[in-house]
């Protein structure tokens, strides 16, 4: 599986220091090739859980399919979905991975650390991100 985005969403009233949105591509699931994850407390075993979707099965999910990858940090991937309607679901994985390869606008060392910080570390209170 191939990481696409991952964000720390905490604190959540139960679990104040480990909520993570995750969204994945596997490409030797051609079939269901998108994994929305969530990992609440520690692991998704317990709290959270994996789902594997193909494109047609996006809007019938209970689950925000496009507000979880707002969550995962990645939310131009439903813009690239929702841009192209008429593409197969290969091409869209496809695109998805060629998009992450490449991001749009190279960022310096210490940007990329910063942002790496602030998606994975919640600093609360009064002086909090």
């Amino acid at each position: 599986m191939i990481e696409i985005g991952r964000r720390n969403i905490a604190p959540a009233s139960q679990h104040p220091f480990h909520d993570i949105y995750l969204f994945h591509i596997d490409p030797s699931k051609p079939d269901t090739p998108f994994c929305f994850e969530q990992s609440m407390g520690g692991g998704h075993m317990e709290h959270g859980g994996a789902r594997f979707l193909a494109r047609d099965e996006l809007e019938g999910w209970c689950g925000d399919w496009r507000a979880h990858l707002r969550k995962a940090d990645c939310a131009w991937v439903a813009e690239l979905i929702d841009a192209n309607p008429q593409a197969d679901q290969a091409t869209l994985v496809s695109m998805i991975l060629q998009h992450h390869a490449h991001p749009a606008k190279p960022v310096g060392r210490l940007r990329a650390i910063g942002n790496w910080l602030k998606r994975n570390i919640h600093v609360g209170g009064r002086y909090g991100l």
